[in-house]
């Protein structure tokens, strides 16, 4: 099994891509990970395209992602699965990210 805290941030990331949550899930995302040591580095740099782009539709950021993450120096990022898990909900997402912020790598 790997380890469950990249699974944590591939899932935040999911939703993220997905714009399940829309804009409250984008302010929470931006407002408690931005100081957060991603475990790994494709990860840290797809949540920075992510936040960088405009309030975005899971078209628009399936559209910009590749270019925009191959520009960061990822262009063999699997990107697509992050549009292959399963939704999830809002309350979960919340979850995931209070367990991100309490690992000891966070800071």
């Amino acid at each position: 099994m790997g380890d469950p805290v990249i699974e944590m941030e591939r899932q935040i990331l999911s939703a993220l891509c997905r714009a399940e949550h829309g804009e409250p899930l984008r302010h929470l995302a931006r407002e408690s990970l931005r100081f957060y040591r991603w475990r790994e580095p494709a990860h840290e740099a797809i949540f920075e395209v992510l936040m960088a782009l405009p309030a975005a539709s899971p078209e628009n950021i399936r559209e910009q992602l590749p270019t925009r993450i191959t520009r960061r120096g990822f262009p063999d990022i699997p990107w697509e699965q992050l549009f292959q898990y399963p939704a999830i909900s809002k309350s979960e997402v919340e979850e995931l990210v209070r367990q991100l912020l309490q690992t000891p790598s966070s800071r």
